[in-house]
């Protein structure tokens, strides 16, 4: 079934509901999160999922943590959720600490959204949900650009529009 997710305006404020699929077909705003979770502290290695075959979008490409909030939800709750459902399926969320970073207006993927990006560190054990994720693995940001750079059609578009604009905020 359709989820039903909040529709925004040029401001991110809420002027309705729609269906998750409508707003993708007719590009209606609406919103997001993204946690982008490094191994450690040095924030050197970043954690990237391939999406499960039978996902109807982007089927086996590498992605990060996140989704589209439900409606009524916070971009923090959201962030959380999409955590839990992806990388910790049917196992308690770990105590991660979630930092916003930014939010930014995407249109990627035929996806327009607000997303507020999150950044967590966490080398623990995941759980993924193969409905979500057939595998992850942590890869060195700099190699991680230059592959998404020569590589592009490995990886979502979201994924590369994150990155590059973590990459604009964070190592200039």
């Amino acid at each position: 079934m359709d989820e039903i997710v909040d529709i925004v305006d040029e401001n991110d404020k809420v002027i309705g509901q729609e269906y998750k699929e409508i707003c993708h077909k007719k590009g209606i705003l609406h919103r997001g999160a993204t946690v982008i979770l490094f191994k450690d502290v040095s924030c050197r290695d970043i954690l990237i999922q391939r999406r499960s075959k039978t996902k109807k979008h982007n089927p086996g490409k590498w992605n990060q943590i996140g989704g589209h909030l439900d409606s009524g939800e916070s971009y923090l709750e959201g962030a959380k959720r999409e955590m839990q459902e992806e990388m910790f399926d049917k196992h308690k969320l770990p105590k991660i600490r979630l930092e916003k970073l930014f939010k930014i207006r995407k249109n990627a993927d035929k996806d327009f959204e607000f997303v507020t990006v999150y950044k967590a560190i966490y080398n623990g054990k995941f759980y993924m949900d193969p409905i979500e994720v057939d595998s992850y693995k942590f890869m060195e940001m700099k190699q991680l650009l230059k592959d998404m750079n020569d590589n592009p059609k490995k990886y979502t578009q979201s994924l590369i529009f994150i990155l590059k604009e973590y990459k604009k905020y964070y190592q200039a």
